[in-house]
């Protein structure tokens, strides 16, 4: 069998390169993202529809904006807890013998992990193009809410506008815009398991400067307890510290045009301990670097130019080094023709570098990308968009993903109905599709040079209703397939990559209600409820994924300053990384804040209130190996603003 690169039909290529190329058109500054705020969560949705300011409640993709001040507010202070809160997403700390610091596994409607989520930060793709390796999970595992301004859900394979790694959705992160006088906050908590958390953050603009510099540490030892019923007898086996500091400026060159940089950089440390096993040090260290100089250049054209560098090396033990190294060049223009009409349209050029010492291959690979969206609306309560981007790579050659919404409001915009479709895909990395074989810890992994890409396709129906002043409802009804998914196959010691001959297929319903009692918001709640039939083959579930998910949270103010709560997370019928079945959990959590004044917080949260039993992470040997999650756990803390 020989390799069968994917070729999309002439005409589709020629419309595509025809959009991106003939309008030069136009970029809407990012900056109109921060500029609005009337409504509850972020009003403009720049993953969905990148360069088209299109609020989140009126763009037909599936798109969760995450509210980060609230979530903060519940106690929720890691990326991982955070989206588990988004309907349709499934996440769970594993990939080894401790609770916090290595991967958090993340199944977006069914769609398992690394190879179908693709993080981007401040505009940067966070993934190796050559191989997907642990990227994404490692992302959400070490990312916190302190140095980040927004973050964004795109579900389903409809993320045409950034290529290859999108199969199952995107996630959007930026760090914060500086505005307002300056100020600093610093945010101290420790708890159970020798946690420690702190972060100090400075902001403000001066003059045509806005800046935002912030900095975080954290150390825990985790709990590491066994299904058998023992412990590591070492405390500090699971041990977890992490180091990040991020810098993002903002500075008005003119009246129409605006330049950004962002640095994040982070330091991160863990103990793998294996039952009975010696402790094995686990480094990281990352650096991404950004700059958009984005220009208004008429009342209906402007232009951006970003470029930006992500670089990452890893320590696996000893003897286990790799390091990726990203390079990522964008040019991005907007064209509004009329009122109803308006093109976005461009030109990227990504190169990933990926270097495993433990293997004789190295990779390197250049994608080439020409996107372009067109957005119709006839009427002000009508969006329409059709999204379409090709890319070029010099191992893959041409590959193509496409994506169609729609969206209405009626009844004075209380009822929204919205719908969209995609296509997305991934090509199997350089060291999977070569004729090599290298050793990764105790197996031995061998190449496979007729691997064909990864297809997906999918369809959401959905409907938003305000049921009541205040109070929302919400249900999408999804359907996404994954085709010739790359499999790892074990005999023994030996693991053997192919594509799956079955589709695979994910379809359910996500359900969503949130309300406040009054105005003030000082009473209310969220519920969000996903039910997924997540198929691999017959008679088998998806890896990492979950059939069942509950995510849930009532608050109150009954005092002034006071804010208490509860919180519910629960999964049904979930699988390990090998498709075995693993227990149902739930997990409640209690939050409590109290404002003394304008510059001081005290804040209070116990999680795990019931101490639930159940698997955070598969063991590698047996099940009596599994790690079991915390126990009880309980953090307290201030919040200091000056």
């Amino acid at each position: 069998m020989t390799q069968k690169p994917y070729a999309p039909a002439a005409g589709a290529s020629r419309a595509v390169l025809a959009l991106a190329w003939a309008g030069c058109l136009a970029f809407a500054a990012d900056d109109q993202a921060a500029e609005a705020t009337e409504t509850e969560l972020a009003p403009v949705t720049s993953s969905a529809h990148p360069g088209e300011a299109v609020g989140y409640n009126k763009t037909g993709a599936s798109v969760t904006v995450l509210d980060l001040p609230r979530l903060q507010r519940a106690g929720i202070i890691s990326l991982s807890e955070a989206l588990t809160t988004a309907p349709g997403v499934f996440t769970l700390p594993g990939g080894g013998d401790y609770q916090q610091g290595n991967v958090s596994n993340i199944a977006i409607r069914g769609m398992s992990s690394g190879t179908c989520t693709l993080p981007v930060v401040d505009g940067m793709r966070l993934n190796a193009m050559s191989d997907a390796g642990n990227v994404t999970p490692n992302v959400i595992a070490r990312t916190d809410l302190h140095t980040l301004g927004n973050a964004e859900i795109l579900r389903g394979s409809q993320g045409a506008t950034y290529g290859g790694g999108a199969m199952g959705g995107v996630l959007w992160m930026e760090t914060p815009k500086g505005s307002g006088e300056p100020s600093c906050t610093l945010f101290n908590e420790a708890g159970s398991h020798d946690t420690y958390t702190g972060s100090l953050k400075a902001q403000g603009e001066c003059g045509p400067l806005a800046y935002f510099v912030g900095a975080t540490y954290t150390h825990t030892n985790n709990d590491i307890r066994f299904a058998n019923g023992t412990a590591q007898q070492d405390k500090h086996a699971g041990r977890y510290v992490n180091r990040n500091e991020a810098i993002r400026l903002d500075y008005q060159l003119n009246e129409n045009t605006t330049l950004t940089t962002t640095y994040r950089r982070e330091d991160a440390e863990y103990r793998d301990a294996p039952m009975g096993g010696d402790v094995t040090p686990y480094r990281f260290r990352t650096n991404l670097a950004t700059a958009r100089l984005a220009s208004k250049i008429s009342e209906d054209f402007s232009s951006s130019l970003m470029a930006g560098y992500y670089g990452s090396d890893s320590m696996f033990g000893h003897g286990c080094n790799y390091n990726l190294r990203n390079v990522q060049i964008e040019w991005r223009n907007r064209y509004r023709w009329n009122k109803e009409n308006k093109t976005t349209a461009g030109f990227a050029w990504n190169r990933s570098a990926y270097d495993d010492k433990s293997s004789p291959v190295k990779s390197l690979e250049n994608v080439y990308g020409f996107f372009a969206e067109h957005t119709f609306s006839p009427t002000e309560h009508w969006e329409n968009s059709l999204a379409a981007r090709l890319d070029s790579s010099n191992i893959y050659h041409k590959l193509i993903t496409l994506r169609a919404a729609t969206s209405a409001t009626f009844n004075n915009e209380k009822t929204r109905v919205f719908a969209s479709a995609g296509r997305g895909y991934r090509a199997p990395g350089q060291l999977q599709r070569s004729n090599s074989s290298y050793a990764y810890f105790w197996s031995t992994y061998h190449g496979n040079p007729n691997l064909e890409c990864e297809t997906s396709y999918s369809v959401d129906l959905g409907a938003e209703q305000e049921i009541a002043e205040g109070h929302t409802a919400g249900a999408t009804l999804f359907w996404i397939e994954r085709r010739h998914a790359i499999e790892t196959v074990y005999n023994g010691y030996d693991a053997y990559f192919r594509n799956a001959e079955a589709r695979q297929i994910a379809k359910g319903i996500e359900l969503s209600l949130k309300g406040k009692f009054d105005t003030d918001d000082k009473h209310g709640y969220r519920v969000a409820y996903t039910y997924t039939a997540p198929r691999a083959a017959k008679h088998k579930q998806i890896v990492n994924s979950a059939r069942q998910c509950w995510s849930a949270e009532l608050y109150t103010t009954p005092l002034p300053g006071f804010t208490t709560g509860l919180g519910l997370t629960a999964a049904v019928g979930r699988t390990n990384y090998k498709a075995e079945r693993s227990d149902n959990y739930y997990t409640l959590r209690w939050f409590a804040q109290y404002e003394v004044n304008d510059n001081l917080t005290l804040h209070l949260r116990i999680e795990n209130l019931t101490n639930q039993k159940f698997v955070t992470a598969p063991g590698y040997t047996d099940a009596t190996a599994d790690v079991l999650c915390p126990g009880i756990s309980i953090y307290g803390g201030c919040t200091v603003k000056f």
